[in-house]
């Protein structure tokens, strides 16, 4: 990655990365943040009672 991705674009990723139930290491990967910030998001995640696999629920969501 050429330049610095912005805070908020790398929370998006991890947001997604965490609930389609990706490995943090996927998350770090994408962002080029550090382990540390992105198990620390993965648990504020967690501690807001965002599901795990909300993002795969919203694949299979029969309602319109």
């Amino acid at each position: 990655m050429s330049e610095q991705m912005t805070r908020e674009q790398a929370l998006a990723i991890v947001r997604d990365c965490y609930s389609t139930d990706q490995p943090q290491a996927a998350a770090v990967s994408l962002t080029g943040y550090s382990r540390s910030w992105v198990a620390a998001e993965y648990r504020a995640l967690k501690a807001r009672g965002i599901s795990r696999v909300a993002g795969q629920l919203e694949l299979f969501d029969p309602a319109p």
